[in-house]
């Protein structure tokens, strides 16, 4: 009899297949890859099995884990083609990891079926399909059915591997050297084969980049620098860090060699040494050992998988600089302390920075103090040692990095006094502009105002017409000519006055178009008067030079410059003693 009918409703979902999660339905080319892999596995099975070198023994006659897990490995293997006892062990409780992952694997072989795979994800050794059968876990499995594959096949071990037990794989072979790292030199060679960096073998070295194989054999130093492996079987790799650098951000070189052992701890079979001097060390001289210690923590980091290969030869090179104690260090070379014009030719900048920057320098040795510059010009202050290390190479960011500590005495060096020194330090402080300019512009201030102070009376104030003559003259000593002539055509006071301002433009040959600015009885005053100015002005550009012979002749003819002029236009005040 027929059974009832089925209704679908509108709206109503189908009926969907469950699946496991993890798992996918496989494509004909899974299918395929996966049933060649399976039918090898079953064809040869002793392939998943590492050949155990150790000859070692456990003490109170224990037999080591991975003997035992070989034994029941080679128990399922015995019985490959008796799919009910493999479907059995495949789900033992309590037993091997390993022999119940080739079991179910096994059981997959035997079975013509492969509709559905599970997805391995991993995020150092990558993702792979798998048929999942029995309860093993997923990385065992994998390992098992892709033993084709250096890397996967050594996933099984893992847990013996977490318990001091070492792995190499590679194309050629597979073992387990015991709880010892005995790398073999088929697994480096191998390994440096596959690596996607260029190496050549001369003298018994692997070489990566433009590298002398006598200098690498014989452990020596060239002027570029270089990294040297030295593995525990005899290998020697020497590696020039441009090529890291180059390629580092690409391809991986440490990476798939520690994906070849297990556990991956590169540093359990190779050191690491790093065959560079900052440019100008003495040579010879050993390296500071707080730099020591700091490059092997850079290349344990690095064997760890934990450091981007493009950054490493830069943090190699500043693992070294970062620790140096005494001298300067501008970017990657180093000065002895005395060599301080050494120092500041490697900087670029200008002159009056370089005279600041010397300045500093003076006040860091005295006070025995050291800094740090960053490349942006932020400062690190060191109390226990008498470095000066810059990444930077501008005078400008080594000013910046230190005003805050240096730029009050420096000013004060200069020559500006007290509130007028902290005023422009202050400022600098707040809002720095380029130190070049700047000091430039602070020098010049202070040039001009020692040109003003020997000027005769400049610090007081003079009266009537010598204190009228002599603002203009410093008007013009201070601001230029040009300011004081400005000023000269708008004095008005009185014709006195007034004559004097003529008498100061005639005095500089700026009269002729500026008549109408003047009456008739001023510029005859002036006229009269204008010899005298000349002088004085005269005697003024003496004084006021850079390249001044005799101040105090200079200053004499000053005085009686004035003296003459203070005669010549009827001023009744004399003039202040000196």
């Amino acid at each position: 009899m027929a059974g009832p009918s089925q209704v679908e409703f509108p709206g109503q979902k189908k009926a969907q297949r469950m699946r496991m999660r993890g798992t996918k339905q496989a494509s004909a080319d899974a299918k395929k890859r996966l049933r060649k892999q399976l039918k090898s596995l079953l064809e040869d099975p002793e392939k998943i099995m590492p050949d155990m070198v150790w000859k070692g023994k456990l003490p109170w006659g224990r037999i080591d884990p991975v003997t035992k897990s070989l034994k029941r490995i080679r128990k399922v293997i015995s019985h490959r083609n008796n799919r009910p006892w493999l479907a059995k062990q495949m789900k033992v409780g309590r037993g091997d990891g390993i022999a119940k992952a080739l079991a179910g694997s096994l059981v997959a072989a035997i079975d013509d079926e492969i509709s559905m795979v599970a997805t391995f994800k991993h995020p150092i050794y990558g993702n792979g399909a798998f048929v999942r059968k029995g309860d093993s876990k997923p990385a065992a499995m994998v390992g098992v059915q892709h033993s084709h594959n250096p890397r996967l096949r050594l996933l099984p071990w893992e847990e013996h591997a977490k318990n001091g037990w070492f792995f190499f794989s590679w194309k050629g072979g597979f073992i387990c050297t015991g709880n010892v790292a005995d790398v073999p030199t088929e697994w480096v060679v191998a390994g440096l084969k596959r690596s996607e960096y260029t190496s050549t073998i001369e003298d018994g070295c692997h070489l990566i980049g433009n590298l002398d194989a006598t200098t690498v054999s014989e452990d020596g130093f060239d002027d570029e620098g270089y990294i040297r492996l030295s593995f525990r079987d005899g290998s020697i790799v020497g590696i020039r860090g441009s090529v890291l650098e180059e390629q580092g951000g690409k391809e991986a070189f440490i990476q798939p060699l520690a994906l070849r052992m297990l556990p991956p701890k590169i540093s359990e079979i190779a050191d690491g040494e790093l065959k560079w001097r900052p440019e100008g060390w003495p040579e010879g001289e050993g390296l500071p050992e707080a730099a020591n210690e700091r490059v092997q923590e850079v290349f344990e980091a690095w064997f760890n998988l934990m450091v981007n290969e493009e950054n490493l030869w830069q943090m190699l090179k500043q693992a070294v600089l970062a620790n140096l104690e005494t001298g300067f260090v501008v970017g990657d070379v180093w000065f002895a302390m005395e060599d301080v014009d050494g120092c500041l030719n490697a900087f670029s900048g200008g002159k009056e920075e370089r005279m600041a920057a010397r300045f500093i320098i003076t006040c860091l040795h005295e006070e025995q103090r050291g800094v740090a510059i960053d490349i942006e010009g932020i400062a690190e202050w060191l109390e226990d040692r008498t470095i000066i290390r810059s990444r930077s190479t501008t005078l400008h960011n080594l000013l910046k990095a230190t005003w805050s500590e240096f730029g009050l005495d420096l000013l004060e060096h200069l020559g500006l006094e007290d509130d007028a020194a902290y005023s422009v330090w202050q400022k600098q402080l707040d809002k720095p502009v380029p130190f070049n300019n700047f000091l430039r512009k602070v020098v010049a201030d202070k040039e001009g105002a020692d040109r003003l102070a020997r000027i005769p009376w400049s610090d007081q104030s003079l009266k009537g017409l010598c204190g009228k003559i002599q603002e203009l003259i410093l008007k013009a000593a201070s601001e230029g000519v040009g300011k004081a002539n400005s000023v000269a055509k708008k004095l008005r006071d009185s014709i006195e006055v007034a004559a004097l301002g003529w008498a100061w433009l005639v005095a500089h040959g700026k009269e002729g178009g500026n008549e109408w600015h003047f009456e008739q009885a001023a510029r005859d005053k002036g006229g009269e008067w204008a010899r005298s100015v000349s002088e004085l002005w005269a005697a003024t550009e003496s004084l006021i030079g850079d390249e001044i012979d005799d101040e105090a002749s200079s200053i004499q003819a000053y005085s009686e410059a004035m003296e003459k002029f203070r005669k010549a236009s009827g001023e009744q005040e004399p003039l202040p003693s000196r």
